[in-house]
């Protein structure tokens, strides 16, 4: 329910602030006071495109505020705030701020918005009949909604439209999943040889440092054993072995050890070189039998080395460890695949499941839609008799659709006539503005009562009827009123009598400046506006009778 509206800086609008109330609300004024002004703000705030010529003041900016009450237990609104990041609340408040620039910014409940996001909320939040929206006949969709509402389906319609989310969530992963897949799939042999190929070299990590010291080793063999040989032949061999010489010191230092206590430290020193050079004259001698040429263990080692080194220059890599960092990765994209095809297999199997329950919600739609569709014709048909169409025929074409949407696989098309001796046809090719019109009042008419619409606005789509007819037109817009918040620009006194809220939409001049107001009626002021849009500009004493009569029997 719409329970505040301000403006300012809006056309002829200065500061413009109004509250409304439940039940119906009538506003009225001369042509050209401003109601349309006040319409244009609000559909500003639902999504139209910021004009620079909205502006009052070229330097000021517009603003234009609402306050929305939140029906309770609306479960698209709820989705729709959820799918864009915002609470759900019991109070919504929309604004939308237009600069000098002509650029324009939207918040709801503070928080910036885009256009696309007020338009939906728009579409949820109020409905603005007028004569143009007369067009809403021939959308299929809006169609089916009115027979969804009439006969009840809101919870069926609800789990319909989470199975359909849910399936086209799962189209969109197994779409994506299987894109991926099919990506990897085309590399996977390459992916998969490479990985063999680094697991069949057993790679060991720091293997090359010690293959390259021992081939080192045997390359270098004769020129070690021969230096090898050599120190063990200087220590212990030769003309003069040096242990021979060594052994000679250590002798003559204990000699004289007696004398002097530090000969004795000399002789132990002397003696410990020499067990030093025996250990490693016994040392070079090992190491010389442990050291040959072994050309068959030459070749093995350079034939492993080749192979490091040709895979490292293929992987652009220095080291072993680096090849295993990559073999770890190659299997690691190799189990991603197995897994994406597991993954794939398990997310086909979910929206084949998916896709069959959905499909079974949206054959239970069509069925329940095709059960009420003659009563919904029959209903609309004594409305319409009610608004001077007493030969109205009118019925409707169900089909079923090959694909599925948000409604279902149903597609629903209206056949009018408004004469009993034509044959019912598409509503669009013979229906004339009018019957347009008052159909489309009996649908609105239908929907309050069924789908618990929050807020509905009249734009004078009481033009060009009187008498009777007008006064059914306000019986009807007034029982509107009774399931929902209704107002209603109008021109016709009959209407404006049935308001429970009057409001008078009034430009005046201040000063050198042309403003809109609205102004709240009380009951004598209310009695002098229906007289004066009973009788003109001259309001007679009749007239002024007649305003009487037309409010007390409304109420």
């Amino acid at each position: 329910m719409l329970y505040s509206l301000s403006i300012s800086n809006f056309a002829l609008i200065n500061v413009l602030e109004v509250n409304f109330s439940e039940g119906l609300t009538i506003l009225t004024g001369e042509t050209g006071a401003g109601k349309s002004i006040m319409l244009g703000a609000l559909s500003l705030l639902l999504g139209e495109r910021a004009d620079v010529n909205y502006l009052r003041d070229p330097n000021t900016n517009a603003v234009v505020e609402a306050c929305f009450q939140v029906p309770a237990a609306d479960h698209d609104l709820e989705q729709l705030l959820e799918d864009n990041g915002l609470d759900a609340s019991q109070e919504l408040i929309i604004r939308r701020v237009v600069y000098p620039t002509g650029k324009s910014r939207a918040f709801v409940n503070d928080q910036p918005a885009n256009l696309p996001l007020l338009k939906q909320l728009g579409t949820l939040l109020i409905d603005i009949h007028s004569q143009h929206e007369n067009l809403l006949l021939a959308d299929k969709d809006y169609l089916l909604k009115v027979a969804d509402a009439f006969a009840g389906l809101e919870p069926l319609t609800q789990q319909y439209k989470a199975s359909h989310r849910e399936t086209m969530a799962l189209i969109t992963r197994v779409q994506s999943l299987r894109a991926a897949y099919e990506k990897k799939q085309q590399d996977l042999e390459y992916l998969q040889y490479q990985y063999t190929e680094l697991e069949q070299a057993q790679l060991i990590e720091g293997e090359q440092t010690e293959l390259e010291q021992e081939l080192k080793l045997l390359e270098h063999a004769a020129e070690i054993r021969q230096a090898l040989y050599q120190i063990a032949y200087v220590l212990e061999e030769g003309q003069t072995p040096v242990l021979t010489d060594i052994r000679e010191t250590v002798r003559l230092a204990r000699s004289v050890a007696e004398h002097n206590p530090l000969y004795q430290q000399i002789g132990e020193r002397l003696e410990e070189v020499r067990i030093e050079l025996k250990d490693l004259a016994q040392e070079c001698t090992g190491a010389l039998q442990a050291v040959s040429d072994q050309p068959g263990k030459r070749e093995q080692l350079s034939q492993r080395l080749d192979t490091l080194y040709t895979l490292e220059r293929k992987h652009n890599v220095h080291t072993v460890e680096e090849l295993l960092v990559l073999q770890e990765s190659f299997e690691q994209q190799l189990q991603e695949v197995e897994n994406d095809s597991t993954l794939l297999v398990t997310l086909e199997k979910q929206l084949e499941t998916s896709t069959a329950e959905r499909n079974r919600l949206a054959d239970t739609l069509h069925k329940k839609r095709a059960e009420v569709l003659d009563k919904l014709s029959a209903l609309l048909c004594s409305r319409l008799v009610l608004l001077g169409m007493p030969h109205a025929q009118l019925s409707f074409d169900l089909q079923t659709l090959p694909h599925y949407g948000p409604l279902g696989n149903s597609r629903l098309e209206v056949l009018f006539s408004a004469n009993k001796d034509v044959a019912p046809k598409e509503l669009s090719s013979i229906a004339s503005g009018g019957e347009m019109s008052r159909l489309m009042l009996c649908v609105k008419w239908i929907m309050a009562r069924s789908a618990g619409l929050s807020t509905i606005i009249f734009d004078e789509v009481d033009m060009g009827v009187s008498g009777k007819i007008a006064d059914s037109m306000g019986d009807m817009i007034h029982e509107l009123s009774e399931h929902m918040q209704v107002m209603a620009i109008t021109h016709l006194p009959q209407v404006a009598a049935k308001g429970k809220t009057h409001y008078l939409v009034k430009k005046e001049m201040i000063g050198n400046t042309t403003q809109t107001n609205i102004l709240k009626l009380c009951k004598e002021d209310r009695v002098l506006e229906i007289a004066g849009m009973l009788s003109g500009s001259v309001v007679t004493q009749a007239a002024m009778e007649n305003a009487r009569e037309l409010l007390n029997k409304a109420l």
